[in-house]
């Protein structure tokens, strides 16, 4: 009991020295506030100067958090508003297809019922199903398959059904023997019952080519006691109908979806491959190693809805997972959304930071004129308020700076293709477009590059080698020339396009060309130092403007040719190319959607609009910090000398500071021209304006000493011996930088 007593005693102490401890911490910051805020004794100016800091610090402040919780819900805003219209998507999908397999299987059930009550005999069976298909316009089919003699005892098998074929409704026959094994949607139903079968090509693939899905359900001989057996009703739905659904998604350029069946067999997805050979996606995540991706679907096939933030290792994209399942029959619907496209462009995001940057700049500038009390005079003071000043101004370009110097974003602003699910998503207005033209589809041209070499021959120009290669199908490709067309390339004495290697197997001809040309190319010198670069490579088939095609001949990038395709890793260029004073940020495929103003003579033509012309791009970042440091650093030492002339110099010694300001001239506009030798542009480019700075400061400076000669009793000279321009000189001087420094930047 004494030892509890003590423990008690122990916290009740403790508990009263709180309040205590924290009542001498209040009057202590409040006595430190005080006696720094005071303006006791102070003369009207500096009380007018305390309260205008003290007003804008506040505004300044704000402002400043302000803008931070608007810019914070911005972003979360934009998230959560893309990451609703994914899940409300989804939810959508899966109730629109629940809804369409409800019908046919209400078809089918209704029609079995009847033929197992004997209220519909054989004799109007076909009647029956005709109507039943007239009333789903959705169905691809119903119909019947007997067992065998069940029909007739002369007929051994008889499986009529209607289909839709082009918007006609036309009577079939199966002629196969469905009783075997290997057609498991008639054995499955016999042992299994009512179900949801797995999608299956049809024995007759010239009538209908894709897979199809359908509900199947037996039904039985009413005229017989123990009502036996006698075949079973299906209706069915081609997957192309499933497509319609999938097609209507609002996921962005590249955000999609897919549908997988109760065995993880694909039903849909934008890449026809998958689902038109009857992919299983358990099999796809077992070769990726995606035991993540594996984990979750199992999840979602056992009727938990699953929301997953996923990152894939080839491209790099974050993206969010949505899986639901259908009440139906167990499918599962899942939605893949690009979370990269709901970035803003680094632009946009660039101009708020540095919007927030300036707010908290001023709040900084204001809190040390509060706090060390500047505004009642007295050169310490003064001198320390102007170096904060300064490091304040330095630290903010340094942040603009680093802003701009931040990974660029593309996905926004760019079609990027890093996936050939991305690749179909913008290809899909293109088979749209030809069928409003009565084209053909366009055929599609996978095509690689790798780059070897580049170096900027002018400002305007890159020197590129490397190889570009092509594949072409047998029985796809046939009617199409083998050759390549590089759009920005100039013919010079250099150029070379040679065919390297030809290589056929298995109906698959890879033909690939070695290339080296100068490329010519918009380069922008407005950042220098800081600028990046778009290395472009414009790629078109030779035949895009073929007129004896009626259709259209579009590259796509080859992406199973790359490890890797994420942009930061920079695929399709030699690691060991000599890049001088640039080095690799990214490279990508992407599509840069053309419209021509002319037909090209083909007068049965109409011109092109938003054709898709293949890029492959890489970024370029100069290497810019020897650079700056070698440029910077002589107008750091001529801007200290002439600090160093404005502190130790008088009004006596005019004649003296005008030989140094003309020397320093000198200095700076050798420097400069050497820059305009470097970069040949017609515009000034943001490292110009510093030098454009020095020639001011050293005018002013020598303007400062003119004026102090001839007009010694001036008010501002007198004070402290021209105490003010030596305190404004460094944060005036930042301050332009740093105005300018965002003008060009923002």
């Amino acid at each position: 009991m004494k030892i509890n007593k003590k423990i008690q005693n122990d916290v009740v102490k403790y508990d009263k020295r709180l309040p205590k401890k924290a009542k001498i911490i209040k009057q202590k910051i409040y006595k430190f506030l005080h006696k720094t805020l005071t303006i006791n004794n102070a003369s009207k100016p500096q009380i007018i100067a305390f309260y205008t800091s003290l007003i804008l610090g506040g505004v300044s402040l704000t402002l400043a958090v302000l803008g931070s919780l608007l810019y914070t819900l911005e972003q979360n805003e934009r998230f959560d508003n893309a990451k609703h219209q994914a899940q409300r998507e989804t939810a959508r999908v899966a109730l629109e297809i629940d809804r369409r397999l409800y019908f046919a299987q209400k078809s089918a059930i209704s029609v079995a019922n009847s033929l197992s009550s004997g209220q519909l005999s054989d004799g109007e069976l076909l009647e029956r199903l005709k109507s039943e298909i007239e009333a789903n316009t959705e169905l691809l089919d119903i119909g019947v398959a007997y067992q065998p003699f069940a029909y007739q005892p002369d007929v051994k098998l008889y499986a009529p059904y209607y289909a839709r074929i082009e918007d006609k409704i036309e009577l079939f026959e199966t002629k196969i023997n469905y009783t075997k094994p290997k057609y498991a949607w008639y054995s499955n139903t016999l042992n299994k019952g009512p179900n949801w079968g797995e999608p299956h090509l049809w024995s007759d693939t010239s009538i209908v080519s894709d897979p199809v899905v359908g509900f199947y359900t037996p039904f039985y001989n009413p005229n017989t006691p123990e009502k036996s057996l006698q075949g079973i009703v299906y209706s069915e739905y081609s997957l192309t109908q499933i497509r319609q659904v999938m097609e209507s998604l609002d996921l962005g350029r590249t955000g999609y979806g897919f549908i997988i069946s109760k065995t993880g067999t694909y039903l849909y997805h934008p890449n026809e491959e998958l689902f038109k050979a009857q992919a299983n996606v358990f099999d796809i995540t077992y070769e990726q190693q995606d035991e993540k991706l594996r984990e979750l679907i199992v999840k979602a096939l056992k009727g938990t809805p699953v929301e997953a933030n996923l990152t894939d290792e080839i491209t790099g994209q974050n993206s969010w997972l949505f899986l639901r399942t259908t009440n139906r029959n167990g499918w599962v619907v899942g939605i893949v959304f690009i979370q990269d496209e709901i970035l803003p462009d680094s632009a946009v995001i660039r101009r708020k930071l540095i919007g927030l940057s300036i707010a908290y700049l001023w709040f900084g500038v204001f809190l040390s004129v509060l706090l060390f009390q500047a505004y009642l005079g007295g050169v310490k003071r003064i001198a320390l308020v102007s170096f904060i000043m300064t490091l304040l101004f330095v630290a903010n370009i340094g942040f603009v700076w680093n802003l701009v110097l931040r990974a660029r974003t593309y996905t926004a602003t760019r079609n990027l293709l890093l996936s050939d699910t991305g690749v179909t998503q913008l290809l899909a207005p293109q088979i749209e477009l030809s069928q409003e033209l009565n084209q053909e589809p366009p055929l599609i041209i996978p095509t690689g590059v790798f780059i070897q070499s580049f170096d900027f021959t002018s400002p305007k120009d890159a020197f590129v080698t490397g190889y570009i290669w092509q594949e072409y199908q047998d029985g796809v490709h046939d009617e199409l020339s083998r050759g390549i067309i590089l759009a920005n390339a100039i013919e010079d004495s250099d150029y070379e396009l040679r065919e390297d290697y030809r290589h056929k197997k298995d109906g698959l001809e890879v033909i690939g060309w070695y290339f080296a040309y100068t490329l010519r190319m918009d380069f922008d010198f407005d950042y220098y130092p800081f600028d990046d670069k778009d290395l472009k490579i414009r790629i078109l088939h030779q035949d895009f403007n073929n007129g004896n095609l009626n259709r259209r001949v579009i590259l796509a990038p080859n992406l199973s040719s790359y490890s890797v395709i994420n942009p930061r890793t920079t695929p399709g260029v030699d690691r060991e190319m000599v890049l001088g004073e640039w080095y690799l940020r990214d490279s990508f495929f992407e599509y840069v959607f053309k419209t021509y103003n002319t037909n090209f003579g083909l007068l049965d033509s109409a011109p092109k609009t938003n054709f898709p012309e293949l890029q492959f791009t890489v970024i370029l970042q100069r290497s810019f910090l020897g650079l700056f440091i070698s440029k910077l650093g002589p107008m750091i030492v001529v801007l200290t000398l002439l600090f160093a002339v404005l502190l130790t110099c008088d009004k006596e010694q005019t004649m003296e500071v005008l030989g140094a300001a003309a020397g320093f001239v000198f200095i700076v506009i050798l420097d400069q021209v050497t820059v305009r030798q470097q970069i040949i542009t017609k515009g000034i480019v943001y490292l110009e304006y510093f030098y454009f700075v020095v020639y001011l400061y050293i005018f002013l400076v020598t303007l400062n000493f003119i004026l102090w000669s001839l007009k010694p009793d001036l008010q501002i000279f007198k004070y402290k011996d021209n105490f003010i321009f030596k305190a404004l000189y460094w944060p005036s001087m930042m301050k332009i930088l740093l105005l300018v420094t965002i003008l060009v930047f923002i």
